[in-house]
C-alpha cells in the first residue's frame, strides 16, 4: 500500500536531497517554489504529472483550498504554457491550525501540489510557465508571488527523484480512503438538521483523527467532537454548524465536502444531507413508555391550569346541563369533547410532521405570538362571557352556535368544539408537566410524535372519557334550576378575567396600542349584543353594524402591524438582552450566566418569577459581581430563540439555564424554579 511506501519515499528523499536542494528554485523572501515533472522528458502518450514544490521558513504556514477562519488558498496562473494543459492542482491532506477561537487549514514547512497535465502535441518542446499566489502568516501575513517554469523536450522519459516526492504527496491526497486504510461508515444528521455525526474506521491506528466539513460560505463548522476508540481503529466525530450570527444553521439539503484526516491519511467524501439518515434517539421502550406516561398524566393536569380556566367553567355547565339527561345522550355528548380534544392533538402532531419534513423548527404554544390568534381568542373567551352573563340569547349564525352557545348547546358540533377550545388554550400552561415529554416527541420520528401528543391528548380529555364511560356522574346531578344562574354568573366572571390575561398577553406581543383597540372592540361588541336582543325595530340591524364595525376594527392588518412595530422586545431591567455571542463573551470573561427565555404568555414563567426570580437570596445571588442575568424573550416569534431551545432539546418555554466557568455548557433548570435549584446551580458553575 501507499502508506508502507510512503516511508521508502522519505528515506530516499532525504539520502538524495542535498544534491537535489538547489536546483530550479524561485527564491522569495520567506519561502522558496518550483516546479518539478515525475518524467526528465515530454512522455509520447501525452501525459504527465508534475508538482508545485513550495518551502517555508520556519514558523510560516500556507492555505489549504479552504482556508477556515482566515487566509486565502493557493492560486495557479498557468497561461504563459505553451504545449500543455493542467488540469486542477491536487490538495493533499491539511492541518488543522488554532489559535483561540479561530481554526484555519493549512501546511507547514513544505508542500507540493501534484498536477497531472495533458500534452496536445508529444512531438513539440513542453513550456509550463507557472504564476503561484499564495499567503504566508505567522504573527503577521505575507502574501507571495513565485512564477516558476519548466521545460521538457520530447524524447524517452525517465523517473528520478522528482518523480519519487511528487508521489509522497499525491498519496497525501485525499481519496475514497482505500490507500489509506480509512472507512467512512455512516454519516448521520441530528432531527434539528444543523449538526452532523461522522463514524470511521481504519486499518491502522489512528493518532490525532479530525474531520473539516465544507459547505455553504455562510455556514461554518465547529471544531469537531472526537470519541476515539480504545484500540484506536475508529472513532466518533460530532460537528455543529452555526451562522456568523451564532445561531444554528440549517444544513437540510445542502451539499457538503467531508474530509477527514490522520496525519498525512486522508479520506475525502460528497454528502447530500437531504439523503442522510437522521440520528437515532436511543432510547429503549421503557424510557420511551415512561414519556408516554409522562404526557398522559401532564395532559390530565393540564385540566387544573389557569389557562384551561375557561374551558373548566364550559364543563363544569355542560355536566350542570346535563343534570337528569339519559345516559346515551350524556355519553355521547362527553365523546365528542373528548373527540375534539383528540383530534387538536393530531392536528398539531401533523403539523410538526409537516414542518419538520421541510426543516421548519417548531415550538410549543408558539400559536400565543400570533397577535391574530389571540385576538380572535379574546373574542371567543368574551362572547363566551356574555352568554353566561345573559347579554344575549338568540341565536347566532349556525356555523357559530355550536361555539358561542356551547354552555347550553346540545350539539355534537358544540361539545366537539368544546375539545378544540380546550386544546387551544391549553398549550402554554403545559412545559412544567410535559415539557420533557413534548421535546423528545419533535426531536424524535414521526411514530414518537404521533403517540406522544395522542398521550397528552388522552390526558386532557380524561374527564369527558370518564363521564363518557360512567355517564351516571352526570345523570345524577341535580335538574337545571334557578340555582344554574348564579353558576352561569360566576362562571361567566371567570371567562372575563380570562379575556382580561388575554388583553395583557396581547400589550406583550403586539404592544398595548393593540390591546387598548381589541378592549374598546370587545366592548362595543357588548353593546351590539345588548342592542340587539333590547332595542325593539331596528335593534339586530344596529347591534349587527356595531359588531362588524368592532371585528373590522380589532382584525385591522395596519393596527395590528403597527402595533407590532411598536411593541417592546428588551429585556426587564434586572437582566440583559440575550445573544449567543454575548453570552459566550461573559462566559470567557470567567463570568457566571444565568439565562430566562421567557413570555408574556406563559403561565409557568411569570410563576417561576414570583415564586423564585423574587426571592430574596436569589436576587442578592444574581445581582452579585460577576454574575449576568440574560433574559431572552419569546413574547414575539424569534427565530434565533427557538433555534436556541431546539439546540437544548426543548422546543417550549420555561427554560432556565446556567453558563459558567464551572459549567461551560451549561446547567439546565427544571420547568419549575425554586430558589434552591437556582442557587445550587449558581454555585456548581462557578467552578
Amino acid at each position: 500500500m501507499r502508506f508502507f511506501r510512503s516511508f521508502a519515499v522519505v528515506i530516499a528523499l532525504l539520502s538524495g536531497l542535498s544534491a537535489h536542494a538547489d536546483e530550479g528554485w524561485t527564491d522569495l523572501d520567506l519561502s522558496s517554489a518550483r516546479l518539478i515533472a515525475a518524467q526528465t522528458a515530454a512522455p509520447a502518450d501525452g501525459s504527465l504529472q508534475v508538482g508545485i514544490d513550495i518551502r517555508l521558513n520556519d514558523g510560516w504556514k500556507t492555505y489549504w483550498r479552504t482556508p477556515g477562519d482566515a487566509g486565502y488558498p493557493v492560486t495557479v496562473d498557468w497561461s504563459g504554457s505553451d504545449n500543455a494543459e493542467p488540469s486542477q492542482m491536487q490538495w493533499p491532506a491539511p492541518h488543522r491550525f488554532s489559535l483561540f477561537d479561530l481554526d484555519t487549514f493549512g501546511y507547514g514547512e513544505r508542500i507540493v501540489f501534484p498536477v497531472n497535465v495533458d500534452i496536445p502535441d508529444p512531438t513539440q518542446p513542453v513550456l509550463l510557465n507557472a504564476v503561484v499566489d499564495y499567503l504566508l502568516c505567522k504573527e503577521i501575513c505575507v502574501p507571495q508571488v513565485a512564477t516558476v517554469s519548466l521545460t521538457l523536450d520530447p524524447g524517452t522519459p525517465s523517473a528520478g527523484l522528482d518523480a519519487q516526492l511528487i508521489d509522497l504527496y499525491q498519496s497525501q491526497v485525499p481519496g475514497d480512503g482505500s490507500q489509506s486504510g480509512l472507512s467512512l461508515d455512516e454519516v448521520t444528521r441530528s432531527d434539528t438538521g444543523n449538526s452532523i455525526a461522522v463514524r470511521v474506521t481504519s486499518v491502522f491506528p489512528l493518532t490525532a483523527p479530525d474531520v473539516i466539513v465544507e459547505g455553504p460560505e455562510d455556514v461554518p463548522f465547529s471544531r469537531p467532537a472526537v470519541d476515539l476508540q480504545e484500540d484506536g481503529l475508529g472513532f466518533t466525530a460530532t460537528l455543529d454548524a452555526e451562522t456568523f450570527e451564532g445561531t444554528p444553521a440549517d444544513l437540510s439539503g445542502k451539499d457538503l465536502t467531508l474530509t477527514i484526516v490522520d496525519g498525512t491519511r486522508g479520506l475525502e467524501a460528497q454528502l447530500d444531507t437531504a439523503a442522510l439518515a437522521q440520528a437515532a434517539v436511543g432510547i429503549s421502550v421503557s424510557a420511551f413508555l415512561g414519556f408516554v406516561g409522562i404526557a398522559f398524566v401532564g395532559g390530565m393536569i393540564l385540566n387544573l391550569m389557569p389557562c384551561v380556566l375557561p374551558v373548566l367553567s364550559i364543563k363544569l355547565l355542560s355536566v350542570v346541563s346535563h343534570g337528569g339527561h339519559s345516559p346515551a345522550r350524556v355519553r355521547l355528548s362527553f365523546m365528542a369533547s373528548a373527540m375534539g380534544i383528540l383530534a387538536s392533538f393530531w392536528v398539531l402532531a401533523l403539523g410538526a410532521v409537516a414542518l419538520r419534513s421541510v426543516g421548519v423548527a417548531v415550538g410549543w404554544g408558539i400559536q400565543f405570538q400570533n397577535p391574530y390568534f389571540l385576538v380572535f381568542m379574546a373574542i371567543v373567551v368574551t362572547v363566551f362571557a356574555y352568554n353566561l352573563l345573559g347579554m344575549f340569547e338568540i341565536p347566532l349564525p349556525k356555523w357559530m352556535s355550536g361555539t358561542a352557545q356551547i354552555g347550553n348547546s346540545d350539539t355534537l358540533k358544540g361539545h366537539f368544539l368544546t375539545g378544540v377550545f380546550a386544546t387551544l388554550l391549553a398549550t402554554p400552561c403545559s412545559a412544567p408537566f410535559v415539557g420533557t415529554a413534548i421535546g423528545f416527541a419533535l426531536s424524535s420520528g414521526t411514530f414518537e410524535i404521533l403517540a406522544i401528543f395522542t398521550a397528552l391528548g388522552v390526558g386532557l380529555a380524561a374527564p369527558f372519557l370518564l363521564v363518557a364511560v360512567f355517564p351516571g356522574l352526570a345523570t345524577s346531578m341535580p335538574k337545571p334550576g334557578k340555582w344554574m344562574l348564579t353558576m352561569k354568573k360566576v362562571l361567566g366572571l371567570a371567562l372575563a378575567a380570562t379575556t382580561v390575561w388575554l388583553l395583557f398577553v396581547i400589550a406583550g406581543v403586539s404592544g398595548q396600542t393593540l390591546a387598548i383597540v381589541v378592549s374598546v372592540g370587545l366592548v362595543v361588541m357588548g353593546a351590539a349584543l345588548w342592542t340587539g336582543r333590547s332595542v325593539e325595530g331596528r335593534g339586530s340591524a344596529i347591534g349587527a353594524t356595531l359588531a362588524i364595525v368592532a371585528l373590522a376594527l380589532m382584525f385591522s392588518p395596519s393596527v395590528i402591524t403597527s402595533s407590532q412595530a411598536g411593541a417592546s422586545s428588551v429585556a426587564t431591567a434586572d437582566f440583559g438582552v440575550f445573544s449567543i455571542a454575548e453570552r459566550d463573551r461573559l462566559v470567557s470573561a470567567g463570568e457566571i450566566v444565568f439565562v430566562d427565555v421567557t413570555a408574556d404568555w406563559c403561565i409557568t414563567c411569570q410563576v417561576n418569577k414570583r415564586v423564585a426570580l423574587s426571592d430574596g437570596e436569589v436576587r442578592a445571588a444574581l445581582e452579585a459581581e460577576g454574575v449576568a442575568p440574560l433574559q431572552a424573550d419569546w413574547t414575539q416569534r424569534d427565530d434565533s430563540i427557538l433555534s436556541y431551545l431546539t439546540s437544548h432539546g426543548r422546543y417550549g418555554i420555561p427554560f432556565n439555564v446556567v453558563y459558567g466557568p464551572g459549567a461551560p455548557e451549561g446547567i439546565v433548570l427544571p420547568e419549575l424554579l425554586s430558589p434552591g435549584a437556582v442557587l445550587d446551580a449558581l454555585r456548581e458553575a462557578q467552578g
